[in-house]
């Protein structure tokens, strides 16, 4: 694959090497681009899960229906004594 790249790009990653966070250019362009596939689907993976949640906000929350259980149970023992 050929890429062309601007060439401040070229000068921070060739720093980046002389600082020895990488071992070749190859290797710089290897994360970078898993990290921007690894953003993508993250961040696909946050639209799937909203369209998910969208709608449901009329819904109690898993923890407001424990409270209430719980608040529940506490009165219904109170009333027991």
């Amino acid at each position: 694959m050929n890429l062309r790249l601007d060439e401040k790009v070229v000068k921070e990653v060739e720093r980046l090497m002389r600082e020895g966070h990488f071992s070749s250019k190859t290797e710089a362009f290897i994360q970078a681009l898993k990290l921007l596939i690894r953003h993508y689907r993250a961040e696909e993976i946050k639209r799937k899960f909203e369209s998910i949640r969208e709608g449901t906000e009329a819904f109690p929350s898993v923890t407001a229906a424990i409270i209430a259980s719980h608040e529940e149970e506490d009165l219904a023992g109170q009333a027991g004594c």
